[in-house]
């Protein structure tokens, strides 16, 4: 299972914030940032059960598509996730990948795309579109509290989409376009691809379908939202850099590795990668390196 200790290390900075309407809080930590929605503290020792969490977040995302912040997506019933529900692959996964002509030809010369959260939520072509992308509904167990925070996160890593299987492809084709590559030796690819693109690390996993986003932590570390007790209004500057890890670290499953069920059919693998920085506008990255082409097999 990833470990958070897997992460890159933030140097010691000050954490910044700009408000961004009918969206929240955006903190910064060296170029990195994280978009907090809404946080809740809970009736201090109440107990909240999984039912409980599933309805305050289903309203909150009502709330977030009504202002704006998301465009409109089903909330059906959705189990509470867990780091654990994110198995690690081994290390010889597989990874297919449909495209049409055109993506194939751009391919085979070498030139490699990878998309971003932001990338993702705006794409033109439908079947890809995921407005939620990014999106993480967290509830958090600290001492004596539960906490339920909704935020946005993963904006610095490029993202390679595939799926795992071939069972559906002629759904699959009709979806993304008739040519599928293949790419068998996944880590050595990504290695080069790190490196091509001068990316921290990588990571590689099979996306988990869950319309509401829910994922559970637990956490020793003391969450404050307000200065007052009982709290009054959310105070951005009691947002630290340990709390900032934190959310960064946790959010990282949910908002790279969780989708609504209506893509369940695609039984995506995702490769992403680590950036230094946010990735810029037009929120996707672009190199070409001919020489990687070598790990790729033309299934049709």
């Amino acid at each position: 299972m990833l470990r958070f200790s897997d992460f890159a290390e933030f140097k010691n900075m000050a954490i910044r914030n700009s408000f961004e309407p009918n969206a929240g809080y955006r903190f910064f930590r060296n170029e990195v940032s994280v978009l907090l929605h809404a946080a809740a503290r809970f009736k201090r020792d109440a107990v909240v059960t999984n039912i409980d969490l599933f309805n305050f977040f289903r309203r909150l995302n009502r709330f977030l598509e009504d202002v704006g912040a998301y465009e409109f997506e089903r909330q059906g019933p959705s189990k509470l996730m867990a780091a654990e529900n994110f198995s690690d692959l081994k290390s010889d996964a597989v990874f297919y990948k449909f495209m049409s002509d055109s993506t194939l030809n751009h391919l085979m010369s070498g030139s490699f795309h990878l998309g971003s959260i932001a990338y993702y939520r705006n794409i033109e072509k439908q079947n890809s579109k995921d407005a939620m992308e990014g999106l993480a509904n967290i509830a958090f167990q600290a001492p004596g509290n539960v906490f339920g925070l909704s935020l946005a996160s993963g904006y610095n890593f490029g993202i390679l989409c595939g799926t795992s299987k071939l069972d559906r492809r002629a759904e699959m084709s009709d979806r993304f376009g008739p040519r599928i590559i293949k790419i068998t030796n996944l880590r050595r690819f990504a290695e080069e691809l790190k490196a091509l693109f001068g990316a921290k690390r990588f990571y590689y996993n099979q996306v988990v379908y869950n319309d509401i986003k829910l994922f559970r932590a637990k956490t020793l570390k003391t969450i404050r939202l307000s200065s007052q007790e009982p709290p009054g209004n959310f105070e951005p500057s009691l947002i630290n850099e340990a709390i900032f890890d934190l959310l960064y670290e946790t959010s990282f499953h949910p908002s790279l590795f969780m989708k609504p069920t209506r893509f369940a059919i695609e039984e995506e693998l995702r490769l992403v990668f680590e950036m230094p920085t946010d990735v810029p506008p037009p929120h996707f990255l672009l190199k070409t390196n001919v020489d990687l082409v070598k790990h790729i097999e033309i299934v049709h």
